[in-house]
């Protein structure tokens, strides 16, 4: 496996702790999962082999033998495992997440350290997630059971989860990342810990269909 030729989803589709890596290094493989490490990485030729060093250790360790599982799955698997962990999921946690931070905003919305626009930014991330998925269940997954994997509508997909991608960030950013104040009271520590499991399940969504659902197209 050629490390610096190979795109960032190949990396963290097949080295395990590779994702946590890129985040170490803040290397965004979420929003450019085509790009490889190298064009990543910029011209930092020390820091492009310090990274490739480290990958290189996490495949010795790993040997390779333990891959991501669904790389191998079926289409069908994979599909039924993204409704059922990321979309039903998603569905329960956003207005949950709302629910606390309306609760939190009525007793602390004065308090110098709260998003006061928290609320409206969970909102809109939810409608557009709903409209995300909606595609998703009703037109794009339909026709890949079916074998289809039309190149239009993944590039929708994709375009919209860089969206997506940008919103957590900015959940993150609003919410000093899930760092509640030491003054908060629990409903607030709730919100901020219940937001930081939001973040890493869609990120992981995000990386599943990026990097192994859409890529059988290729």
């Amino acid at each position: 496996m050629n490390i610096s030729q190979s795109t960032v989803s190949e990396l963290v589709a097949k080295i395990p702790g590779a994702s946590e890596l890129f985040d170490a290094y803040q290397i965004d493989y979420h929003l450019a999962p085509a790009l490889t490490l190298k064009d990543l990485t910029g011209e930092g030729k020390s820091r492009l082999t310090e990274i490739i060093g480290k990958l290189n250790t996490l495949a010795k360790e790993a040997e390779l033998q333990q891959p991501n599982p669904w790389l191998n799955a079926s289409t069908y698997e994979l599909i039924a495992h993204i409704l059922e962990h990321y979309h039903d999921k998603h569905k329960e946690q956003f207005p949950e997440l709302i629910r606390l931070c309306h609760k939190v905003q009525l007793f602390h919305h004065d308090h110098p350290k709260f998003p006061s626009r928290l609320e409206a930014h969970l909102s809109a991330m939810f409608f557009e997630l709903q409209e995300h998925m909606a595609k998703e269940e009703q037109i794009l997954f339909p026709l890949m059971l079916e074998g289809l994997f039309p190149y239009g509508p993944i590039s929708v997909m994709e375009e919209e989860h860089i969206d997506h991608a940008r919103a957590l960030e900015q959940l993150a950013d609003m919410t000093n990342n899930f760092t509640a104040p030491s003054d908060a009271c629990q409903t607030w520590t709730e919100l901020y810990a219940k937001a930081k499991i939001l973040h890493q399940d869609l990120f992981e969504h995000i990386h599943l269909e990026n990097n192994i659902l859409f890529r059988r197209s290729q």
